[in-house]
């Protein structure tokens, strides 16, 4: 795992508020080195993590004070009716209005030079308003919190989104700036309306490299410097610029490992067959030969050893520590 790596946590991705009264937008975090670092908390609100706006900013926050050394409010729409909570970096709306029915993101970037892309995560939860503007959350996306993937060999990044309206689909990674705002695009599918079709798009060093399975993106050839946090974003392709509830987005922090790593398979010694990827679930290799092959696995399926029939099979299905079957 990567050394202090954030992951913020949400109770619930929708709250029902109602005009008048007061809500709370729960968030939480962890830090992976277990540290109580001080970290700034930055509430955001708009549809997505590249274009959502900066409306309230908490900095050094710690969970043994729970309190903020500096709060403020930076949209000026929302002064003197939302602040952070007392027991946690929740956003609480003291007086809901009509137009507060929005997507909003909770964003922890621990504090300090040298930090990466890893030291920083958001997530998101609409605020549905009842008596005003009335919009529900459209759907979820989900994908695995962490990745491991070899120097030189492939990966897959798997994403899902279950509701409505998973049109549209845009990798990309970082943030890469220091003020957690802009990122890398990786590769995205745009939907297309006649005469226009689909639009499937790389970017810059992911040309040649990145495909997509489904809503899952595929990098072959992988690099040291593809380490680092990804991100899976799905939205509405008839909602961009109103369409906040209809966009979510979730990261996975991917972790590069040498191919001199004495842990990395190889085949040799070993007879033809299919064995485990012992870094991902969804990928396996085939042996041919003492040749290796690396295989993936169809969108949300993971390698099952030993079935008769597939490679691959629902998580169901499978034993852990992939899947979820339980030997009786």
């Amino acid at each position: 795992m990567v050394e202090q790596e954030v992951d913020v946590t949400l109770t619930f991705e929708e709250v029902t508020g109602y005009l008048g009264n007061s809500a709370t937008l729960e968030c939480d975090y962890t830090i992976s080195s277990g540290q109580d670092l001080p970290v700034t908390v930055t509430w955001k609100q708009g549809d997505g993590p590249r274009y959502a706006e900066e409306i309230f900013t908490c900095t050094g926050y710690t969970k043994e004070d729970k309190s903020c050394v500096n709060a403020q409010v930076t949209k000026i729409e929302y002064l003197n009716r939302i602040q952070i909570a007392n027991s946690s970096p929740s956003l609480v709306f003291t007086k809901i209005e009509a137009e507060d029915n929005h997507n909003y993101w909770c964003q922890v970037a621990i504090e300090g030079s040298n930090m990466g892309e890893e030291q920083v995560d958001m997530k998101s939860v609409v605020l549905r308003v009842r008596g005003g503007h009335e919009s529900p959350k459209m759907h979820s996306v989900t994908i695995e919190a962490n990745s491991v993937g070899v120097e030189g060999a492939d990966i897959q990044l798997d994403c899902d989104c279950t509701g409505s309206h998973c049109d549209d689909v845009a990798w990309f990674k970082g943030p890469t700036n220091d003020q957690h705002t802009e990122y890398d695009m990786v590769y995205t599918r745009t939907s297309g309306s006649r005469p226009m079709p689909t639009q499937y798009v790389p970017y810059g060093d992911w040309k040649g490299r990145a495909s997509l399975s489904g809503n899952s993106l595929v990098i072959t050839g992988l690099k040291a410097s593809d380490a680092g946090r990804y991100w899976c974003e799905m939205r509405n392709a008839a909602m961009y610029g109103i369409g906040e509830v209809a966009t979510d987005a979730k990261s996975t922090v991917v972790e590069i490992i040498s191919e001199n790593d004495g842990n990395v398979f190889t085949c040799e010694g070993k007879a033809d067959g299919l064995y485990s990827d012992p870094y991902q679930c969804n990928m396996y290799y085939e042996c041919v030969m003492y040749v290796k092959y690396h295989r993936p696995c169809p969108t949300g399926t993971v390698f099952a050893p030993g079935h008769p029939l597939y490679a691959c099979e629902h998580p169901a299905n499978v034993p852990a520590p992939c899947g979820t079957l339980k030997n009786n």
